[in-house]
C-alpha cells in the first residue's frame, strides 16, 4: 500500500513539474464594443482602456501566471450584430468572459445570450438600474448613485424654484432615468 501511495505522489509531482515547464495557456477574454457606426466615437476609448488594462496585467505576469488574450469584436453600433458577436465570442472563440456593450439596448440584446450559455458580461458604464442578472457585472453608476443626489441637491438650491423640465433623447436610459426623476420630484 505504501508503494502505491508513493507511486501516486510521484506521478502527481512529475505531472506538476512537467506542467510548470510548459508555457502558460492564455486566458481569452472578449472585448465587445462598437468600432464602427454611430457609437464608435464613445466606445473606442473603452476598448482602448480595456486593452491597456490587459496590457498592464500581462506586464505584471498575467493572472495566476497566465497571460490574458483579448479577442476584440466590433458590435458595429447595431443590436443584432452585438447579439451575434456575443454568441460568437462565447461559442466559437470560447472566451472566459466578455467586457462590453455601451448602450442599454445593446446590453439588453445580449443578455439572453449570456443567460442561455451561463456566461459572464462585464458592463462598464452607467445604467438605469431596474435590471439584475447573475450573468452581468454592472460596474457603472445607477440612478440612486448619480441622478437622485443631483436632483436632491438641485431642489435644495434657494431661488431655483420647484419647476423641473426633462429634456433628453428617446431610448432606454433617458426614459428610465426620467421616470426616476419624476417620481423623486
Amino acid at each position: 500500500m505504501r508503494w502505491l501511495w508513493a507511486g501516486v505522489v510521484g506521478v502527481v509531482v512529475a505531472l506538476l513539474a512537467w506542467q510548470a515547464g510548459k508555457p502558460a495557456e492564455p486566458i481569452r477574454v472578449g472585448v465587445l464594443h462598437s468600432q464602427t457606426g454611430t457609437m464608435a466615437i464613445s466606445e473606442q476609448p473603452v476598448i482602448d482602456a480595456t486593452l491597456l488594462a490587459i496590457e498592464q496585467i500581462n506586464a505584471r505576469g498575467g493572472v495566476l501566471g497566465r497571460p490574458i488574450e483579448p479577442v476584440v469584436v466590433d458590435g458595429a453600433s447595431d443590436w443584432p450584430t452585438f447579439r451575434r458577436a456575443a454568441e460568437r465570442l462565447i461559442q466559437t472563440e470560447q472566451v472566459a468572459t466578455v467586457f462590453g456593450c455601451w448602450t442599454s439596448a445593446s446590453r439588453k440584446t445580449v443578455l439572453p445570450v449570456f443567460e442561455k450559455y451561463d456566461h459572464l458580461l462585464i458592463y462598464p458604464v452607467q445604467y438605469e438600474g431596474l435590471e439584475q442578472s447573475p450573468n452581468i457585472v454592472y460596474t457603472g453608476a445607477a440612478p440612486n448613485q448619480q441622478i437622485t443626489p443631483a436632483v436632491r441637491w438641485s431642489l435644495a438650491q434657494p431661488g431655483w424654484g420647484r419647476r423641473v423640465y426633462l429634456v433628453g433623447s428617446d431610448y432606454v436610459f433617458p426614459r428610465t432615468s426620467g421616470a426616476t426623476i419624476r417620481a423623486q420630484v
